[in-house]
């Protein structure tokens, strides 16, 4: 058939891994120590359970260790999580969802939610925690994880890692504490087992007119463009708001492997060196691109000022990046109450290349230096992972009320939001909703399996020696880079430009200090 021939070179993309997280501020210093709640785990003594080798070396059981570690008394722990309460989830929080925490870890559970624009370092959290406001847990990513360790805001929770979390343990790729491990310590708990090998190196694009058009697959820029063009001719659509620097063009430019570490700087898988991307003919190579594609009228004016989130899925672009596969669930929904018969598709251009791994899960929850609750946000993480029946209750609600298993996958009664399913989602234990066809599963379910993992895979960036460097690099990146990565403004008369600015801003120090860290991580791998 059709379509199963075109799986070979094709995938669905989607937001199970969706955007979630930024960067920081001043603050108190810390120890690197944490506390523990007072109340003590209680020792229901019986067989022990079947024990387990953690990700540290200790020791851990299963099944009779996580009832075990029920405590005694009750306590409250205040969780912080972003966008809206729904109605739906407020009751749950009230009735079925707290009586849950109560029954399996004596804790009740209390949500703070706080607008998306806060999250990231320098917003609310990081003001609640410097101000020494209590809450005991908020998800986090390694960026911002990285900028709040270094302002001391984050406990270690070694010690909770390996006594509170025996089921997700189980679960979850201890790979994922990698992101989140600083001298030593462990300073935030993953959550989910999604795949994550190639994220933002495929390109997602509307199948439906691939189809319509003729085209079968897309392997190369010169594939991508042929598509964007007819595109544009036949449906009205730009080619993309992204600019040239998104990976999925990068990985065509050349035949290196290289992958984006921070601003102006990549690393060439191969060779293990920090590239200057502003030096690099990949660089030339897809500015020349987008001056091309701008100059086709495939490229819109306000590329740079657009306030429209999701461009894509308002049927404005033909193409964005993808996501490992999913955009069946991402993409796919939002465009298709557009445009109903919408369909879509992610592609690797240049698929002989390696798939590089960058990162585990980018989600997980911090504990602020201020809270003494480790003990049972570890608790409540692990529950939120324990097994399928849990998974599915904090994503899909009520079995029979929120939605109904047919065949195996999740049918929803209800549409509204409850604990976010791309964070809960686990392709270990979670059952997948009607959307996920049994073609998408059998990729979806192996889609790391040939990934690599990236040199940078746990590297986090200490920017405190070059704090005045960073600010004005960013800034005349934004400024003279993005304009050119955008097509608007053309290679030649202005490279020399950028690559003197940046020069002036500290550019030699930014490198040498980010070298020297890269240099001393990969020593100690």
């Amino acid at each position: 058939m059709k379509k199963k021939h075109k799986l070979n070179k094709r995938v669905y993309s989607t937001v199970l891994a969706a955007a979630m997280i930024l960067s920081g501020l001043t603050g108190c210093g810390s120890d690197g120590g944490q506390t523990q709640s007072q109340t003590p785990a209680a020792d229901t003594g019986g067989e022990p359970g079947t024990r387990q080798e953690t990700d540290s070396g200790t020791s851990v059981s299963s099944d009779s260790q996580s009832s075990s570690l029920r405590p005694d008394t009750l306590d409250t722990i205040t969780v912080v999580l972003f966008g809206e309460e729904s109605p739906r989830m407020q009751e749950l929080m009230e009735n079925e969802f707290q009586q849950v925490f109560i029954d399996e870890i004596n804790t009740k559970v209390e949500l703070m939610y706080l607008p998306w624009t806060e999250n990231g370092a320098g917003g609310k959290v990081d003001l609640m925690i410097a101000s020494g406001q209590e809450f005991d847990a908020c998800i986090v990513d390694p960026k911002w994880a990285a900028s709040s360790y270094n302002k001391g805001y984050l406990q270690d929770l070694t010690s909770v890692i390996d006594t509170y979390l025996p089921d997700w343990h189980e679960n979850v790729d201890p790979t994922a504490f990698d992101a989140y491990r600083y001298d030593g310590g462990v300073y935030a708990i993953p959550i989910g087992n999604k795949p994550t090998g190639g994220v933002y190196s495929t390109v997602c694009v509307r199948q439906d007119i691939m189809d319509a058009i003729g085209m079968d697959n897309i392997s190369t820029l010169d594939d991508l463009s042929k598509y964007a063009q007819a595109a544009k001719e036949q449906y009205g659509l730009y080619a993309t708001y992204e600019l040239a620097d998104a990976e999925y063009i990068i990985r065509g430019t050349s035949d290196r492997n290289l992958i984006p570490l921070c601003t102006g700087i990549w690393i060439d898988q191969d060779t293990k060196e920090l590239v200057s991307f502003m030096d690099s003919p990949e660089f030339e190579t897809a500015v020349r691109l987008y001056n091309d594609w701008y100059q086709k009228g495939l490229i819109p004016k306000d590329i740079l000022t657009n306030t429209v989130t999701l461009p894509f899925q308002a049927n404005m672009a033909s193409f964005m990046r993808g996501t490992c596969g999913t955009t069946l669930i991402e993409n796919e929904p939002g465009l298709q109450t557009v445009v109903p018969e919408a369909k879509t598709a992610e592609y690797y251009i240049a698929p002989e290349k390696p798939i590089y791994k960058k990162t585990y899960e980018n989600t997980a929850f911090q504990v602020p230096v201020t809270s003494e609750k480790a003990d049972r946000v570890a608790m409540f993480v692990n529950l939120l992972q324990k097994n399928t029946e849990m998974a599915n209750l904090f994503a899909y609600g009520v079995e029979g009320t929120d939605y109904e298993l047919i065949d195996g996958k999740v049918s929803k009664i209800n549409t509204e939001e409850l604990f976010y399913e791309w964070m809960i989602y686990n392709v270990k234990i979670s059952s997948p909703t009607a959307a996920y066809t049994d073609e998408f599963m059998e990729v979806y379910k192996t889609w790391d399996d040939k990934a690599l993992p990236s040199l940078s895979f746990g590297f986090s960036i200490d920017y405190s020696a070059i704090q005045t460097e960073k600010a004005q690099i960013d800034s005349l990146w934004e400024e003279l880079a993005n304009p050119m990565l955008a097509g608007l403004k053309e290679f030649d008369p202005n490279i020399e430009e950028l690559k003197a600015e940046l020069q002036k801003a500290g550019w030699d120090t930014y490198l040498a200090e980010i070298q020297r860290q890269f240099d001393e991580f990969l020593a100690e791998k």
